[in-house]
């Protein structure tokens, strides 16, 4: 009787074990910042405490023919994103992205010609990674991201309608410069900016 019931009870205990950790990732939110009944995304309000995965400037010819920085780029992403990025060579679900916009001064400096430095928020731009499809209603969501637009003085309501006409547009050349073992909807982000994934 007992070589029956110690299997059995071996086997009642692990189910309940996988049980648990299934509860737990059901109940496990998928983004900070998405609302679950409706889709809509928020700029998260502690991005700024997570790690910048890259910067990027932005330049411009200014009335006299010069070249100057105009607005930069600093892209933030959570920790745990990071981490399984470098393992997995992907983005994982519920991947957030915060691309905080902000206008930029150019200079001439002892450091250089031209220097840039940032000054004023000019917005925020929001990606979410979905492997799911999970709001394929709204028009902010799909080839496996959700997509936002903010302005600086509402990190609330997005300013985007649409994501395949406000948003794609400007990321249809990261497929270009994608790794060519990129998975398809990764290759929307223009991960060659972010040394921090980068294979060592």
């Amino acid at each position: 009787m007992k070589s029956i019931a110690m299997p059995l009870l071996l086997a009642l205990f692990v189910t309940m074990g996988i049980l648990d950790v299934a509860f737990a990732e059901e109940k496990k939110p998928f983004a900070p910042n998405v609302n679950m009944d409706t889709g809509a995304i928020s700029v998260p309000e502690d991005y700024y405490l997570w790690p910048t995965l890259g910067t990027w400037s932005h330049s411009k010819v200014d009335d006299e023919g010069a070249a100057v920085i105009h607005e930069y780029h600093v892209v933030y992403t959570q920790p745990a994103t990071i981490e399984y990025y470098k393992k997995k060579r992907r983005f994982p679900d519920g991947a957030v992205l915060v691309k905080e916009l902000l206008h930029a001064e150019s200079m001439s400096m002892t450091t250089g010609p031209v220097v840039g430095h940032g000054t004023t928020l000019k917005g925020f731009f929001v990606l979410v990674r979905d492997t799911k499809g999970r709001f394929k209603s709204s028009a902010l969501w799909g080839d496996g991201w959700g997509w936002s637009l903010f302005n600086p003085d509402d990190l609330k309501k997005t300013v985007s309608k649409n994501y395949k006409i406000d948003c794609i547009p400007c990321h249809t050349p990261a497929l270009d410069l994608a790794p060519r073992n990129a998975k398809k909807d990764d290759k929307w982000i223009y991960t060659l900016g972010y040394p921090v994934f980068r294979e060592k």
